[in-house]
């Protein structure tokens, strides 16, 4: 993301792509907080467990979305403290299979519970632990495949109503898209086109 910021910075006005590099800058903008807060709150998880390599791993991904965050930049320098303090940084196999299993368990649950996305997630961070942990792979295959058939449902969704010029419920659709899939071209471009006929709309209803 931050390759793709500095990108579109480099357009400068005037050239053909100057318009399109502005739209996704806003785009950026408005995706980072979230990445941002997501890697805070696994930085968080991991070094309550006491994984400070993790933990500062999560916290460097996150103020990559975030650089200004002085919260999380100062979450960042103690727990690099507490890691130059320890002779060393490798991970017990126990530390790990517990956590793993915590992950896996909460997974499982989001899946039965079909909150696809955090499944996903859950299962990400299992296979980060540990690549093999019990079914693991499967179930994130899994998870995967109904993640792609919702978005693809809402995707449509989305658009049937955009046609029949049903804009609010249109939105609701691709909020839903980009909730799994935050990085949903189509998506948040049906949404932001959405939203820009609202917003005139509404300009044209306060003129009269």
């Amino acid at each position: 993301m931050a390759e793709a910021r500095e990108i579109a910075f480099s357009v400068k006005k005037g050239e053909p792509e100057y318009k399109a590099a502005r739209d996704l800058l806003s785009q950026i903008d408005r995706l980072a907080p979230k990445f941002a807060e997501r890697h805070a709150a696994l930085g968080e998880e991991y070094e309550r467990v006491g994984l400070y390599s993790l933990a500062a791993k999560e916290y460097a991904a996150a103020l990559e979305f975030d650089p200004d965050n002085r919260i999380i930049s100062k979450k960042l320098e103690a727990v690099e403290q507490i890691q130059s303090s320890i002779q060393t940084e490798e991970l017990t196999t126990a530390n790990q299979e517990a956590l793993a299993n915590v992950h896996y368990k909460k997974g499982i649950a989001f899946l039965n519970s079909k909150q696809f996305a955090k499944a996903r997630d859950e299962f990400a961070l299992v296979m980060k632990l540990i690549p093999r942990y019990r079914d693991t792979e499967k179930l994130l295959t899994v998870t995967t495949k109904e993640i792609n058939e919702a978005i693809n449902i809402h995707l449509k969704n989305g658009i049937d109503y955009f046609q029949k010029e049903e804009l609010e419920l249109a939105i609701k659709e691709w909020k839903i898209v980009l909730e799994l899939d935050p990085y949903n071209k189509t998506a948040a471009d049906y949404k932001a086109r959405a939203e820009a006929i609202l917003e005139k709309m509404k300009d044209i209803q306060e003129q009269r």
